[in-house]
């Protein structure tokens, strides 16, 4: 009687195995996204699964090319698999992979590169700040946490329609107004809604307050006399 309950139930964990197996196979050879953990997967093979974690800090996209892989996360969806694996953090980095601010609103526009534990700090272009909802660079005012002022040290005055020295824009992006850089002529300020954000001009180009827009050095006669070096001329 007991070879035959211990041979049932020997059984019963192989069908159970098995049955697990198929079900987290729906082809007999790929990767699946594990149901409830977004950085697990299943490796099936011939038809047999064996559960995988992809490295702390990223997740597993089952939509990359035919066989899933590990990726960032902005890159994947983890929708209803909320789960991960624990943290394993170092002195720089939340997890051993991935991008992470550096936590001061005023320096928006640096960042951690996380690989396997070490931070290489990043830079964004000028006057873009890191934006952890998208891992890409990003406007400041659109980057939550930044401080886009003290990150570009300009504030916006208050719109008035009636200074004529100050072109105002209504766009449907909102309300937009046009200011030199106090310290260089190539660059200057465009506040959105009433937030900065800085632009440079291209070679041998300055921004022209009478147009709003960038142009040539010698349609800007007091831009031109200002720069007498010529390096920042042609920068």
């Amino acid at each position: 009687m007991a070879k035959i309950i211990l041979s049932a139930v020997v059984c019963l964990a192989m069908f159970g195995s098995m049955a697990f197996a198929a079900s987290q196979c729906p082809e007999p050879n790929g990767r699946y996204p594990h149901p409830e953990q977004c950085d697990a997967y299943f490796e099936c093979v011939d038809g047999v699964a064996e559960e995988k974690l992809c490295p702390d800090g990223l997740v597993f996209n089952p939509r990359a090319k035919t066989q899933g892989e590990c990726t960032y996360l902005p890159f994947s969806s983890c929708k209803e698999r909320t789960r991960l694996q624990p943290a394993n953090a170092t002195e720089h980095c939340p997890r051993q992979f991935g991008f992470y601010p550096l936590g001061n609103p005023a320096q928006c526009g640096v960042y951690h590169n996380c690989a396997h534990g070490e931070a290489t700090l990043t830079k964004c272009p000028e006057g873009l700040a890191f934006n952890v909802d998208t891992y890409q660079c990003d406007w400041p005012d659109l980057v939550k946490d930044c401080d886009a002022e003290a990150f570009l040290g300009f504030t916006c005055p208050p719109v008035d329609e009636d200074n004529v020295d100050v072109k105002v824009d209504v766009t449907p992006e909102g309300v937009l107004q046009y200011f030199p850089h106090p310290n260089t002529c190539k660059k200057y300020f465009v506040c959105v809604n009433g937030h900065p954000r800085l632009y440079t001009c291209g070679r041998y180009l300055a921004f022209n307050p009478e147009t709003k827009l960038c142009d040539f050095y010698r349609n800007i006669p007091d831009c031109y006399a200002r720069l007498k070096d010529k390096k920042e001329r042609t920068v």
